[in-house]
């Protein structure tokens, strides 16, 4: 826990970055019934700066992301994204994490960012963060086909308890450049997900991560871009996190169980088995979306674990 942090606060300056160069970074400022949007790749080319800016904020200020161009091997090349953080629960549940699905008409948004924590969503993160907060504005990463309606707009704001003028949405479409950049950005969020939500382990003894993730090849196409841009979550996320353990944690039996290989649909690709849930999250094996690799420093014991390997011939 952050004592007397913001997380609002932590991403405005971030957020007046992107609005005081909108055209330089390829992104679009505007009014939809009060609220400030900021279209980042519905409408717009977007940048990698608006990608990694956006990325800060959905993290609430809490971390620093980088962008890399490092080498595999002799044949292929990937941008990769690296995130360090030394709040990893606050900055990827309560904040990170795309945990709040806005559903209204023929709206549908998967929503991050600061302004969860003042909606409130979903509730038994907070409950489990112990996290509160209250702000005059309201910050939120959506990721939709879309930009939003006045209705929806309305919808928000009285969700965050904020006047709509104190709105501010980040907007992005799934096949644009910023989605790829923060979506390759999320391996701490998936690594404590998996620990702290699905495996129970106790949240003040996750203490720092380090993620990284490489950015598949962009394509303008929806299907396609889904298909990338989650396969680039399953095979190509490395998380590297320091923990202080308690004297019954039994570290050797647990990390087996965080990497993506520990779910039975490992090796397939990911719109196969978006497909054969449905394409409804709520029947998908979501173990599969977890880091690639994972490595465990424990300072109680000063050992080190690791499990799980890159796959990035599964992303080319």
């Amino acid at each position: 826990m952050v004592e007397n942090f913001s997380l609002t606060d932590g991403a405005l300056p971030f957020v007046k970055k992107l609005v005081d160069n909108a055209e330089k970074l390829g992104v679009k400022v505007s009014k939809i019934n009060g609220a400030t949007i900021i279209d980042c790749g519905i409408e717009t080319e977007g940048s990698i700066q608006a990608g990694l800016l956006f990325t800060k904020i959905s993290l609430g200020g809490l971390a620093k992301v980088q962008l890399h161009f490092p080498s595999i091997g002799e044949d292929h090349s990937l941008l990769q994204v690296q995130v360090s953080t030394s709040h990893p629960v606050l900055a990827s549940l309560g904040c990170q994490a795309a945990s709040w699905n806005i559903s209204k008409g023929d709206f549908f948004g998967m929503t991050c960012g600061p302004g969860r924590a003042l909606a409130q969503k979903p509730s038994k993160v907070y409950k489990l963060l112990d996290y509160k907060e209250q702000h005059e504005k309201a910050i939120l990463c959506i990721e939709s086909d879309k930009l939003p309606s006045d209705k929806i707009i309305e919808y928000i704001a009285e969700k965050c308890q904020v006047e709509k003028k104190g709105l501010i949405l980040l907007m992005i479409k799934t096949a644009c450049l910023v989605e790829y950049i923060q979506m390759a950005a999320r391996a701490i969020e998936l690594g404590v997900f998996r620990l702290v939500e699905q495996l129970g382990y106790p949240k003040e003894q996750i203490l720092h991560a380090v993620g990284s993730g490489f950015i598949p090849p962009l394509s303008m196409d929806t299907e396609i871009s889904n298909d990338r841009v989650n396969n680039g979550l399953i095979y190509g996320t490395k998380l590297y996190l320091i923990v202080k353990s308690s004297p019954d944690d039994n570290l050797v039996d647990l990390i087996p169980k965080i990497p993506s290989k520990s779910s039975s649909s490992y090796g397939k690709r990911f719109i196969d088995v978006f497909n054969e849930a449905g394409q409804d999250f709520a029947n998908f094996d979501l173990t599969l979306l977890a880091p690639t690799e994972v490595i465990i420093n424990d300072i109680r014991t000063g050992k080190i674990y690791r499990e799980g390997s890159l796959e990035i011939e599964k992303l080319i």
